[in-house]
């Protein structure tokens, strides 16, 4: 065998390993990512739903009318909370939310509050909930919202505003056929939040 069929040879050697090495690498990082992704979408589904017998308001957190504001006020009446905040940047026309903050569906035996956040996004309701607390000097929250909205809200409100305790209560209840949606629409706003660091 000559010498110039043996390098031949090497060098077929040489790219075939490194296309291998190559193949693992990008099976062992699709397989990473495909774990990694599914922690999230397990932990950003599987939240606690915390109540707090001893916080100073329940805030409802803009979105679906998907039972949040029914909970929300049946929360602050059973555990005697006496503010209830709906976020509500739609105002009247959002009906469900405006009815729970300024109509017939106020809690009994509460102060109410129609919240008009900016942006309309959660960290501006949070910020724009940091505002009205220092004004009230409310120190503990219990946030209602959907299931997978409920960790990016958690995090949300414990670094833009002062509160000492954040509890975050969720409706049980979730779209399956929209799952993979909201675990990346969650994903991408702890992205942004990083990114932009808006608190």
């Amino acid at each position: 065998m000559g010498i110039r069929q043996r390098k031949r040879i090497n060098s077929i050697g040489m790219v075939t390993a490194t296309i291998r090495a190559a193949l693992v690498m990008v099976v062992a990082l699709t397989m990473v990512s495909i774990m990694g992704f599914t922690a999230f979408m397990f932990w950003t589904v599987y939240p606690p739903n915390e109540r707090s017998e001893n916080a100073d308001v329940v805030v409802v957190i803009a979105g679906a009318s998907d039972g949040r504001h029914e909970l929300g006020a049946e929360i602050a009446l059973k555990y005697g909370i006496k503010n209830f905040v709906v976020s509500n940047p739609a105002g009247a026309k959002d009906k469900v939310g405006y009815s729970h903050c300024a109509g017939d569906d106020r809690p009994e035996g509460t102060r109410t509050w129609c919240m008009d956040p900016y942006p309309v996004i959660t960290s501006g309701e949070a910020r724009t909930f940091s505002e009205l607390a220092k004004e009230q000097n409310w120190e503990s929250a219990i946030m209602v919202t959907s299931r997978p909205h409920s960790r990016r809200v958690k995090y949300f409100f414990e670094r833009c505003t002062e509160l000492s305790e954040v509890k975050v209560a969720n409706v049980r209840t979730i779209k399956e056929n929209i799952i993979i949606y909201q675990v990346f629409h969650e994903l991408a706003g702890f992205i942004k939040f990083w990114l932009t660091d808006p608190c």
